[in-house]
């Protein structure tokens, strides 16, 4: 989410009625924290993901430590080693999540992380961060959802549910503030563990968690992913309501006249409330999260949050790795800073890292770009559902009606930032999943970016989403071109060492381009830009980049454009 600033004015004393939602009371017992900035991690704690079974697990269950393991602990001031949330039975993972705890007010985390890596004793640490937030139905909100259309900014959503609204047996995991379970747009949209009994205080499946019937709170360590106020350090305005905009976005109810229309209308949500009732939203809560998706075979993953510090990025890339194997496609806003600085999971590698346009079909000034940013979706002015199960603070209020467009009855706004332009991303990846259910995870999101709308913006930010193509033909079927069409041939020799050729034909003479996309839709060489004769055309590659550097060997994509249509086709070079 992005806020836009407060003038001093504005920030006076309101004299205004309590406002709240006549719906339900706020959570009992729950306290806002004091406002200012916080440590930008858990002071204390370093997060550790170590090799499976190995010594510092043993420590976990009362094994006697090494004099060497010993050692390097005391010197590094950790005084305990503790298992990292749930203790799930999947024994597919390579490695141990752990907490190791200092008692000492000295203790630096970045430090003692980089020297558990040095020693062997760990695959990736991290201290404890800190993340932030990155913020034709008959639904009345519909005609406000100018990113769902088919502009030229739009993502021509209305024409891909032609092809897909999605599939019931296809979940998005929303990693977030919590999801209001009771809002009208969204109750029939939450899963729903069947193999758990609620409120029995049981693990009835035995995957770890009690009583997890629709997802769980991380945060705090129970069974309700409903949000609460999360009052931001810098304004004080509430964010609680985030993860229920996120999960309107990607899978609302639709054409039931109520509210909004979502990306995945049949797909259904699963609530992973990440945030505690002190305003923090920790790794440690986030790795548990990743855990639980895993667990319970989550389709898509939507992580609308991050963090710029570097330390966080070989521990990320763990979890990516473990939960792409799992069959997860990761999804994730890459921030809204407007710079090009990595913020991650966004730019770990095989996450889909989502920026940010606006209705001119420009890059929102705020979105971050570059080159590890992989597809663009709208994420400026757009509507989606807020969280109604407790009351906001007269100020959030205020704001609410002033800069969002509330009514004061409805719970609904619009809002800014590429925290909400992941979730249209991830509700097309859940069309897809539903309309393609062989593609493996890799193969999903190629196929978002491969098939999106490529454009210059004015920083790289990937091509912008375009789920109508998206819903079209897989990638993996490289069917025959009809006669008098723009074709594009397999390429030949194909898998490619040395060089391979593309041959063409274009139905008139007109502009066209032959491109040459990486697995992450990235452009790696231009074969051919310019006018062009119809008939049949022919172009070399020779497996080198637009640098003149080797191509590394790899799954890429062949682009042919011409006018409004694409022709896609898959090139393997080999070693």
């Amino acid at each position: 989410m992005r806020h836009s600033l407060l003038a001093p004015a504005t920030l006076i004393a309101l004299a205004l009625a309590s406002p709240v939602f006549a719906y339900a009371p706020a959570p009992p017992g729950r306290i806002l924290p004091a406002l200012g900035p916080k440590s930008p991690c858990v002071p204390g704690q370093v997060l550790v993901l170590a090799p499976r079974g190995g010594a510092l697990k043993s420590t976990v269950t009362g094994g006697a430590r090494s004099a060497a393991l010993a050692t390097r602990l005391e010197d590094l001031g950790i005084a305990r080693v503790e298992p990292l949330g749930a203790e799930a039975p999947d024994a597919t993972r390579a490695y141990d999540a752990l907490r190791l705890v200092s008692d000492d007010p000295a203790f630096d985390p970045h430090a003692a992380a980089r020297a558990l890596v040095a020693s062997g004793d760990a695959i990736a640490a991290a201290p404890n961060l800190r993340m932030t937030l990155h913020a034709v139905p008959n639904d009345p909100y519909y005609s406000t959802q100018w990113h769902l259309g088919t502009s030229a900014a739009g993502v021509r959503a209305r024409q891909g549910w032609d092809h897909s609204t999605g599939s019931p047996s296809v979940t998005i995991g929303v990693m977030d503030t919590g999801v209001d379970r009771q809002h009208s747009d969204l109750f029939f949209k939450i899963w729903s563990n069947t193999a758990e009994i609620a409120n029995n205080h049981v693990d009835d499946d035995h995957n770890g968690w009690v009583d997890d019937v629709q997802g769980w709170d991380f945060g705090d360590g129970d069974a309700n992913p409903d949000p609460g106020p999360l009052p931001d350090p810098i304004y004080g305005l509430d964010e609680g309501w985030h993860g229920t905009f996120v999960a309107g976005l990607a899978a609302a109810a639709t054409d039931n006249g109520v509210g909004i229309a979502g990306v995945a209308w049949g797909c259904r949500v699963v609530p992973l409330k990440v945030s505690d009732v002190n305003g923090d939203m920790t790794l440690s809560a986030i790795v548990d999260a990743f855990h639980y998706a895993m667990t319970v075979h989550v389709s898509v993953l939507n992580i609308s949050l991050g963090t710029s510090d570097p330390s966080a990025e070989a521990f990320f890339q763990e979890l990516v790795d473990a939960a792409t194997a799992a069959g997860v496609v990761v999804v994730a806003s890459a921030g809204n800073a407007g710079v090009d600085t990595p913020s991650f999971p966004a730019a770990c590698n095989d996450v889909l890292a989502v920026g940010a346009t606006n209705a001119s079909n420009l890059r929102a000034s705020w979105s971050n770009w570059g080159d590890w940013v992989d597809i663009a979706a709208p994420g400026e002015g757009v509507w989606s559902c807020i969280a109604r199960n407790y009351p906001y603070d007269d100020l959030t209020w205020w704001y609410f009606e002033t800069y969002c467009g509330f009514d004061g009855a409805h719970a609904y706004l619009a809002n800014d930032g590429t925290s909400f332009s992941a979730p249209i991303v991830a509700g097309a990846a859940a069309l897809v999943r539903s309309l393609y259910p062989g593609l493996p995870a890799r193969m999903v999101a190629q196929q978002l970016v491969v098939k999106g709308d490529l454009r210059t913006y004015d920083n790289p930010i990937g091509p912008r989403l375009d789920i109508e193509r998206a819903l079209t033909r897989p990638l993996a079927a490289d069917d025959a071109p009809a006669p008098h069409a723009l074709a594009l041939a397999p390429p030949s020799p194909n898998p490619a060492h040395g060089a391979t050729r593309f041959a063409f034909a274009l139905p008139r003479a007109g502009y066209a381009t032959l491109e040459l996309l990486d697995a992450q839709g990235r452009r790696v060489r231009t074969l051919f830009d310019g006018e062009a004769a119809a008939g049949t055309h022919a172009a070399e590659w020779d497996l080198r980049d637009g640098r003149g550097g080797p191509a590394p060997a790899g799954l890429y994509f062949a682009r042919l454009s011409s006018a409004d249509r694409h022709e896609v086709r898959r090139v393997v070079v080999m070693p």
